[in-house]
């Protein structure tokens, strides 16, 4: 499979969650979600996606608020 292929599907994902168009999968826990964030932030940082990484962030602290 083609690297570029799942680089851009993965920036693409994280770019919906800086919008109100998507939401968690009814199933994950706080847990699931803070696992998913921080395997997504390694992700991006290790690719040097900072776009996707702020974010990530961002998601990781409005999680912390609710």
């Amino acid at each position: 499979m083609n690297h570029n292929f799942i680089e851009r599907l993965f920036i693409e994902s994280i770019n919906v969650m800086a919008t109100d168009k998507w939401e968690w999968p009814e199933h994950w826990d706080t847990e699931r979600r803070l696992k998913f964030l921080n395997e997504s932030l390694r992700f991006a940082e290790a690719r040097e996606l900072f776009e996707q990484c702020a974010i990530i962030r961002d998601v990781k602290e409005n999680l912390h608020e609710v």
